[in-house]
């Protein structure tokens, strides 16, 4: 069984709230594994695309779809997290994507208001909005370095339309103004190993990181088995392969990993 999962309040806040935030969900020893590989590995660089915001300012997100038995891939396909999403959807699901961002000191730009459902989830044919995404802090993630921000409850609302926002797809701003009238603005700030899981329609952003400070995040994106495409796409559905939790801690560099 996992080592942890959501207890039956978190759920609850996150039925309410379109998130909930389970602190030190990873501990010390596991999220420094996850540290040392990702502040390490010069591919992420090489792979990542640069987003640019309304300003122009450059965000880099490396992203893949295929889970493998990389270190990576041992967080995303881990009992914890995975059973954790199942126990928010009510059902089994399967991982989309992965990606890390990584939003650097001074230069890291801001990513407009959006949903995940009205920004790639509906037009990759998933008809309805029954997916959700786990952010895991790889370091602190506060106010001064570009935190993500929520409208607590706005996932509510239900679809938004969104529109080209630089290299982005942000919700259209007057369906925001109007949301934020109705709905608090959270900051989310999380320590290293903290996990926020969110709801595909809570309306989110993250402002520019204007501190001296990085910040990077993980972010698994899971949609229930009964919302699989219903054309096929670029997404590609994969039945999930869970692997048990200690395997971040058992997992052993090798040349193909």
């Amino acid at each position: 069984m996992p080592n942890k999962l959501l207890t039956p309040e978190q759920i609850k806040d996150f039925h309410r709230d379109g998130y909930v935030i389970a602190r030190g969900f990873y501990n010390q020893a596991e999220i420094e594994r996850l540290q040392n590989k990702a502040f390490n590995d010069d591919s992420l660089y090489q792979n990542a695309w640069d987003k640019k915001d309304a300003s122009g300012t450059v965000s880099k997100v490396s992203l893949w779809q295929d889970l493998g038995d990389d270190l990576y891939s041992q967080f995303p396909r881990g009992e914890r997290m995975a059973k954790s999403a199942e126990q928010l959807l009510n059902e089994p699901v399967f991982h989309t994507t992965t990606k890390i961002m990584m939003k650097e000191p001074f230069v890291g730009g801001a990513w407009e208001w959006h949903q995940d459902y009205g920004y790639w989830c509906y037009d990759n044919y998933h008809l309805y909005p029954k997916l959700l995404s786990v952010m895991i802090a790889i370091n602190e993630a506060t106010e001064e370095n570009g935190c993500l921000e929520v409208l607590k409850g706005s996932h509510h609302i239900g679809r938004i339309d969104h529109n080209k926002t630089g290299d982005q797809k942000g919700a259209d701003l007057t369906s925001v103004e109007e949301a934020l009238k109705y709905h608090e603005l959270v900051k989310v700030e999380l320590k290293p190993g903290d996990t926020l899981f969110f709801h595909c329609n809570l309306l989110h952003k993250s402002n520019q990181n204007r501190s001296e400070n990085p910040r990077w995040a993980m972010i698994s994106a899971y949609c229930a088995e009964s919302n699989k495409p219903y054309k096929e796409n670029s997404l590609v559905y994969r039945p999930l392969e869970t692997v048990s939790d200690d395997a971040i801690m058992n997992w052993q560099e090798t040349e193909t990993a």
